[in-house]
């Protein structure tokens, strides 16, 4: 049996043309809208982190050692004011006079002069203390004495080498001013003794070990400088 349509009514007909007429307009706006979407992707860039676009979060994220590695100014501290050097075997012309012994403990100053001891009638000199001390005692702790003879001559120096020896004295090699010489120490009483030869006079110096160590004394001897040259 043949299939027979349903007859065409004129309604059905006019929607049909209606429907035609349509398909090609949506087809345009499909496309369109694909143009714009298209135009829009490529004009407006992808928006960034807020982190990212935000210049102090770029700050914040520096280590705290940059801001601190900057150089700073500081002050320059003052120099510390140096003690007087003292000057050294300080010898002007051929002729020697008195001495003064300037490396001395602080406070320590003349305080007597020693009269001529027995026997050595051209030797004479003077004691250095703190303020205060008795003399007599010529030697002894808190005293150091010069002994000097003029013209130069070592027989003091040699009597007080054989009065340590007694006390079981010990020698110690040192150098004053370039010449070689002996400290004798004298270890139950402390006593430490240097002679030397200034030109034309010979010199002796006595000192403690209560106040001086051998190199201190050594200094000392080198520190004597003419009063009046």
């Amino acid at each position: 049996m043949a299939f027979q349509g349903r007859p065409l009514t004129r309604l059905t007909l006019a929607m049909r043309d209606i429907g035609a007429s349509l398909i090609p307009r949506a087809v345009r706006l499909v496309i369109l809208g694909a143009g714009v979407v298209a135009a829009c992707s490529t004009t407006i860039p992808p928006s960034a982190p807020a982190s990212d676009s935000t210049p102090s979060n770029s700050v914040s994220t520096l280590p705290s050692t940059t801001l601190t590695a900057l150089p700073t100014s500081t002050a320059v501290p003052t120099a510390m004011a140096l003690p007087t050097l003292i000057s050294r075997c300080v010898r002007q012309g051929s002729a020697a006079f008195p001495g003064v012994v300037e490396a001395r403990p602080d406070g320590w100053f003349g305080q007597s002069e020693i009269a001529t001891p027995p026997d050595f009638p051209t030797t004479g000199g003077q004691v250095y203390g703190p303020h205060g001390v008795e003399v007599p005692p010529r030697e002894g702790p808190s005293r150091l004495a010069l002994y000097e003879t003029f013209p130069a001559n070592d027989a003091y120096f040699t009597s007080r080498i054989e009065q340590s020896r007694k006390r079981n004295g010990k020698p110690i090699a040192v150098t004053v001013c370039g010449e070689a010489t002996k400290v004798w120490l004298t270890e139950s009483t402390g006593e430490v003794i240097v002679g030397w030869t200034d030109r034309d006079k010979s010199d002796v110096l006595v000192a403690n070990t209560a106040d001086f160590t051998v190199q201190e004394l050594v200094d000392s001897a080198e520190s004597v400088y003419d009063c009046c040259g």
